[in-house]
């Protein structure tokens, strides 16, 4: 355990009390408790820090703690819990009960009486208790801080309302609106990336960069949490604050330095720069169910239809890609596709970008642009991909990648969970991490006209099956706004795996004695890895689609039956078998 600083948040000179309401929910067990137990192992909130979970029933803290803290290692329960206690807040007198049990922790310690509360509760809520904590719970000696969780309204009006219903209670200092992307490790480094590495800012602009691909996939469904989900969407679930907030990382101007109000208005003079979206600016998709092959026995993932929550007649979207217009001087012309989707054929969050070519290609047509990659989740890591010489005696150009892969280089490093800065962050005053009033202002005048439009039209999105890479037509919507994507190894399979020659070619060019075994499949796979080393997982999930007998090798004839699954399920593949039918469509003749 790290050694805490006297003096410190927490300690007796400075006593700091956090609050939780709703601590009986599951982000309170998954990732609040687990936060503060691992802040006070990392010594930066002293041990004697002061924690109240509260929710709006009796419950004895024996019952809480068998309940909450299963996501808790054992030193950060023996930190937490001599200091956690629970007291029900439902009304008024509840809360006079719980400012006095503050205010003794403050006055035991003698010292300041401050105070962080955590709104893990449900917007509608969001008034009634603020104005509680304003009127009943408000510090007289020490600060007052409120950290509030998304969704913050699903427009402009809607918002506007949540915003006047806490701001008429606390100043802008006091809130902290929480969006946990600008807690993640790589997001944080995007700034010093561009800011503290002299060759990355002179081209970071419409000169020399050509496109920016900011993109979430998740290759899981909506999980039971579909009637949740269809009340919102895949624009404002991810795109209009998670994705949102990467891209003004990617796009504003430097800061005058790093503290609060700088940080701010750099973000904010960003995001007036962004163009109100259209509606033919978007892609819609919404996915359905997908026969799969798991180590080739045939299986169903079901569609978002299927999901019990989930109206039967629901046109909300699980995809969406769209492209945003920057109107400044840096970025004018530089398209912005943000794409993000459920049940696609793998889970990533980067963003890609692409470098215009060089003016006088003296080494051909044929040499590839350069792009810098800023790979978010997972395999966290940051590579730029250069052209070179390839070994020998003949001028050939290769494509290969500068590689700064976390893992290696930061290898037993500490990364913690973005809800530790968050909590970390919001006691010691800094609002960098998070969104300002201001900022969310700007963020839905760009987002509520679609939104609205999407909300009365409900226009008919594009079916795509579970574990495609996205809707028929989005490759084609990304290459007319001016985006060159990347193919993924099951898109190359979904376009390729009825045709029987370019089936065999691969694996003829990389079979060794007619297998395909680890060394193999790592090879087929770093041509759609942009030359990197594909992850165990990767080769895992290439495994479990061809890998019949499960003996971690693949023949020709598990992969020509691992292909077949990866076709659309379309009338030709629906009339087709895996043996004869499919062989003689397919043009492939067994061995």
């Amino acid at each position: 355990m790290a050694e805490q600083k006297k003096g410190g948040l927490g300690s007796k000179e400075q006593p700091l009390t956090f609050i939780i309401f709703g601590a009986t929910g599951d982000l309170a067990r998954k990732k609040l408790f687990p936060a503060l137990g691992a802040l006070m192992e990392q010594g930066l909130i002293s041990k004697d820090t002061n924690v109240i979970g509260t929710g709006r029933r009796e419950m004895k803290i024996e019952d809480l703690l068998s309940k909450q803290a299963v996501k808790m290692s054992e030193t950060q329960q023996k930190l937490l819990f001599p200091n956690l206690s629970y007291m029900k807040a439902k009304v008024d007198d509840d809360f006079k009960a719980l400012d006095a049990a503050i205010a003794k922790y403050a006055a035991d310690k003698k010292g300041p009486d401050n105070r962080v509360f955590f709104f893990s509760l449900p917007p509608f809520a969001y008034a009634s208790m603020a104005e509680k904590v304003k009127r009943l719970c408000y510090s007289k000696t020490g600060f007052t801080r409120l950290i509030l969780e998304k969704p913050f309204g699903r427009d402009s009006e809607t918002f506007a309302e949540l915003a006047k219903a806490t701001s008429k209670h606390f100043q802008e200092s006091e809130l902290y609106r929480i969006d946990h992307y600008l807690g993640k490790e790589v997001v944080l480094n995007i700034l010093p990336l561009r800011f503290s590495n002299q060759i990355f800012e002179p081209l970071w602009c419409n000169k020399h960069i050509d496109s920016i691909h900011i993109e979430w996939k998740e290759d899981l469904n909506t999980m039971g949490r579909g009637g949740y989900f269809d009340k919102y969407g895949i624009i404002r679930d991810i795109i209009q604050n998670h994705l949102l907030q990467v891209m003004i990382m990617i796009g504003i101007e430097k800061p005058k330095d790093l503290g609060n109000q700088a940080t701010a208005e750099a973000k904010l003079n960003f995001l007036k720069a962004i163009k109100t979206i259209k509606m033919e600016d978007v892609v819609l998709g919404q996915f359905t169910a997908r026969k799969f092959c798991h180590y080739c026995k045939e299986t169903v993932n079901p569609g978002y239809l299927d999901d019990e929550t989930v109206p039967k007649d629901s046109k909300v979207p699980t995809y969406a890609m769209i492209k945003m217009s920057v109107e400044n001087d840096r970025w004018r012309g530089v398209p912005f596709l943000v794409s993000a989707g459920k049940a696609l054929d793998e889970r990533k969050c980067e963003v890609r970008i692409r470098f215009k070519p060089e003016a006088n290609r003296i080494f051909g047509d044929s040499t590839n642009v350069n792009e810098l990659v800023i790979r978010i989740q997972p395999d966290e890591s940051v590579y730029f991909k250069i052209n070179v010489k390839e070994p020998g005696l003949k001028m050939n150009v290769v494509s290969q990648v500068l590689d700064l892969s976390y893992h290696k280089a930061f290898e037993g490093a500490y990364y913690g969970d973005a809800y530790e800065r968050m909590l970390n962050n919001c006691s010691k005053g800094e609002q960098q991490l998070f969104v300002s009033t201001d900022e969310l202002i700007e963020a839905w005048r760009i987002f509520t006209p679609l939104l609205h439009e999407i909300d009365a039209k409900k226009p008919q999105p594009v079916l795509y099956p579970f574990g495609d890479s996205g809707p028929k037509g989005y490759r084609q919507f990304a290459e007319k706004a001016g985006v060159k994507l990347q193919s993924t190894w099951q898109e190359w399979f979904q376009m390729h795996g009825a045709q029987g020659e370019n089936l065999k070619s691969l694996f003829d060019k990389h079979a060794t004695e007619g297998k395909l075994q680890t060394t193999e499949i790592k090879n087929i796979l770093t041509d759609f890895y942009d030359t990197r080393a594909p992850t165990g997982k990767m080769i895992n999930s290439f495994l479990q689609a061809f890998d019949h007998n499960k003996d971690g090798s693949v023949t020709w004839d598990e992969f020509k039956r691992g292909a077949y699954m990866f076709m659309p399920w379309t009338a030709t593949r629906r009339r087709l078998s895996v043996t004869s039918d499919f062989l003689a469509f397919s043009g492939i003749h067994g061995e």
